[in-house]
């Protein structure tokens, strides 16, 4: 244990309340990923298998805590307020993800065993489970309940885990292979995750135009996953602003209007 990895700790520890406080406060789960957060859940049950085994007061309140925390989401999502209905893409990267991360356990482990298999697939799994969210956030135009203090303080979790790393490697001579190329990954993940939100954000009107809606597509992972090229394709006879926006064609009287938008369905809670 070091400053490093408890402050991570703490940071990922507050992303979950953040996110359960936006559910709560806005009632509603739209925008949020129930696959992502499927996914997290399976992560926390595969690598804490050993809750039974006491190391610390700490360490076994934090397992409790990520897993009760997890299950509520899901929870939370399924039956008590509405949520984003998902669709084939997103549920095919999570199958995709979880057969990969399977495959990768199976392959890479430090011992043939039910425990290290499981806590090897957890670390892999949690490094793309937020491939669905990328997708979800692309796909929809639906307001997002997900907030920028969520987003800090997840980012601020695994970034906090790198000097951790370095932490390690000099004062204790650690180097964890596995945990390490899975939290590289990860942390490109949750760029593009921030760089596909905060673009997501620009999805509005503002003053007369609408503000460029292939920024859902500025994230490298989705554009590739959905087989789009660079966003700056044709944009038709609509001109940009310096800003970036739109300008819509006017209609019959003269009037500048905005499209259509296209909201995702949604499911009700249960």
């Amino acid at each position: 244990m070091n400053i490093f990895r408890l402050l991570g700790d703490l940071a990922h520890l507050l992303s979950k309340g953040i996110l359960i406080w936006s559910i709560h406060s806005n009632k509603s789960a739209q925008g949020i990923s129930f696959l992502t957060q499927g996914m997290y859940a399976l992560v926390f049950l595969g690598r804490y298998t050993d809750l039974l085994h006491f190391i610390s007061f700490y360490n076994t309140l934090l397992k409790i805590v990520y897993i009760l925390t997890a299950l509520y989401v899901l929870v939370l999502m399924q039956w008590v307020y509405p949520r984003t209905q998902e669709g084939p893409l997103a549920w095919r990267a999570a199958g995709i993800s979880l057969g990969g991360s399977l495959v990768f356990a199976l392959l890479f482990n430090y011992q043939f065993t039910l425990y290290e298999i499981l806590w090897s697939f957890s670390i892999a799994l949690e490094s793309v489970c937020v491939i669905p969210q990328l997708i979800l956030l692309r796909q929809t135009t639906v307001p997002t309940v997900i907030t920028s203090y969520y987003l800090l303080a997840l980012g601020s979790y695994r970034a906090l885990y790198i000097p951790n790393w370095v932490w390690r490697y000099l004062f204790d001579n650690l180097v964890d292979p596995i945990a390490v190329t899975c939290g590289i990954l990860q942390t490109a993940m949750y760029l593009d995750f921030a760089r596909v939100y905060y673009g997501r954000q620009r999805i509005k009107l503002r003053g007369g135009v609408v503000v460029d809606s292939e920024d859902f597509e500025r994230g490298w992972f989705t554009r590739w996953v959905s087989g789009k090229g660079e966003p700056e394709a044709e944009v038709g006879e609509r001109a940009r602003d310096e800003e970036g926006a739109i300008a819509l064609p006017p209609d019959e009287d003269g009037q500048t209007v905005p499209p259509p938008v296209v909201h995702a369905e949604t499911t009700p809670a249960a």
